[in-house]
């Protein structure tokens, strides 16, 4: 399986600022205003509602940016997504 190919790069992991940043595919990294680096991934919850009636959806840790690379938050962003399969 490859890679997910999204809109960071190594450089802007590297020196964005505080906030959420977007990869693509529910993929994030999340800055805080200490420096501090991880990945996130956001996820639907197959048929749970929240209290507005939306799709419940949840975040999952994949690690610090310190730690894990640009390219393994890709690959465990898909290792956490659900197989979709038609029917």
């Amino acid at each position: 399986m490859s890679a997910l190919s999204g809109k960071l790069t190594k450089k802007l992991v590297e020196n964005l600022g505080p906030g959420r940043h977007d990869d693509g595919s529910g993929l994030y990294l999340v800055v805080d205003p200490s420096g501090a680096r991880r990945w996130i991934v956001r996820v639907t919850v197959k048929g749970q509602k929240n209290r507005k009636g939306a799709q419940l959806r949840t975040d999952f840790g994949l690690g610090g940016a310190d730690v894990v690379t640009l390219n393994q938050a890709r690959e465990r962003a898909i290792g956490v997504r659900p197989v979709t399969r038609k029917r």
